[in-house]
Formats: structure tokens, C-alpha cells, sequence
């Protein structure tokens, strides 16, 4: 299988007044095309760091990250807003939605950035939406949606520009049981559909969903519980 990301030796470092925390040390991971994985630890465990630097959203301190074989830590700032709206999707606890712009209009953001002809981002987002069951919402604003059919049109907007990844941080976190159900439904079904998907959690339920679960404390990886075998 091909290697969607690899971090080599990564740490990353923060200063504030003076005195420097390490958020990160040493971390190497490699992620595989069509891997279902679950990063779990406590607060302050750096499982949010490594997110970030996942999503392109971060910087490390030190070491590699490779995307697609590419290595990324020369990239400039525009090169790494490409990377992002290309490379992956994303999707948040708090779904992050426009909350004056309807669902279609939501999920075809992606592709207006990424400067593709209205027709065919429309006739895109329809597909999308059509594929996490909210054909008949396409219209309605944030407001006049569910928790869960909320999220499911950022799982829409997440997967309009076919990302290599899909990175979920905590994404049935605002949800009651049965929309969190509904969403674990979905990730299921897009992974056995061939997608990568990254999804960090405190949760056992959610992440016992995933094929992979890889556990952090002190900023290190502590335990890789079914990493796929070389």
C-alpha cells in the first residue's frame, strides 16, 4: 500500500515567557492508503499537535513530514493553504459551517478556492450531499439543521476535493448517541469505500471503530495497536 504521510523524527517545541514545552518528541508514524486510524490521549497527551501538524495547520520545531512522498517543511505559506484544500479534509467538533450560507453552498467552499467552474462544483455538492443522505436539505441553512446533519454536510464539505486524507477531530463530540452512531456509520462506509481516515478522540467507543489506534502521552507515541505490518 502507499504511504499517504510519514513523519520522521518530528518534535515540536512552544515558548512562552521564556520557558520552552515540548508538545511533541521525537514522533516517526507512517499512514497508509485506506488505513482507519484513531489517535487517543489525555489533555495535554499532544494529540492536538499532532493533528496540526497532520492538517499542515502547524509547523514542527524539528524533523520531516512527508505527504503523498512529498516533503512539505520547505513549503510557504500559499503552498500549504494548497496542501490543505487538496491534500485534506477536514472535520470538526464544532463543524465550523457558514451559518448564513445554506449546505450546498457550505460544501462547495472547497472548490471555489480551489477556483473550479460553478456548474461542476455545484453538480459536485449535490453529489456529496447525496452521499452522507441529505438530499433533501440542500437548502437549509446550519440553523434549521440537526447536530448530526450538520455534521454530516463538514463530512460533505471534507470530501468535495477527493483529499487523500480526512482528518475528524472529535467529531461526535457535540452529538447525542444516535447522531454520534449515525456519523461512525459514515466513517465506517468511507473507509470500506477505500478513504484514509484520521480521527483523534478521548473516546474508546469512537475509537474502537478505527482498524488502528495509536495512544500519546507526554507527546510521545506510547502504543500503535494495529499498525499494518510492512
Amino acid at each position: 500500500m502507499t504511504d499517504i504521510l510519514r513523519l520522521a523524527g518530528v518534535s515540536r517545541e512552544y515558548k512562552m515567557d521564556g520557558v520552552t514545552f515540548q508538545a511533541l518528541r521525537d514522533v516517526s508514524l507512517t499512514i497508509k492508503q485506506g488505513e482507519f486510524i484513531a489517535i487517543m490521549g489525555p489533555s495535554g497527551s499532544g494529540k492536538s499537535t499532532l493533528m496540526h501538524l497532520i492538517g499542515c495547520l502547524d509547523r514542527p520545531s524539528s524533523g520531516k513530514i512527508f505527504i503523498e512522498g512529498k516533503d512539505i517543511i520547505g513549503a510557504n505559506d500559499r503552498e500549504l493553504a494548497e496542501i490543505r484544500n487538496t491534500h485534506i479534509g477536514f472535520v470538526f467538533q464544532q463543524f465550523n459551517l457558514l451559518r448564513k450560507t445554506s449546505a450546498l453552498a457550505n460544501v462547495e467552499l472547497p472548490l471555489i478556492y480551489a477556483k473550479i467552474a460553478s456548474r461542476a462544483r455545484r453538480e459536485r455538492a449535490i453529489e456529496m450531499l447525496k452521499e452522507v443522505g441529505l438530499a433533501e436539505k440542500m437548502s437549509n441553512f446550519p440553523s434549521q439543521l440537526s447536530g448530526g446533519q450538520q455534521q454530516r454536510v463538514a463530512i460533505a464539505r471534507a470530501l468535495i476535493t477527493n483529499p487523500s486524507i480526512i482528518l475528524a477531530d472529535e467529531p461526535t463530540g457535540n452529538l447525542d448517541s444516535k447522531s454520534g452512531k449515525d456519523i461512525m456509520d459514515i466513517f465506517e462506509n468511507l473507509h470500506a469505500h477505500g478513504r484514509t481516515i484520521v480521527l483523534v478522540t478521548h473516546d474508546e467507543n469512537v475509537a474502537k471503530h478505527a482498524k488502528r489506534i495509536i495512544r500519546i502521552a507526554d507527546g510521545e507515541i506510547m502504543n500503535d495497536k494495529g499498525k499494518m505490518k510492512l
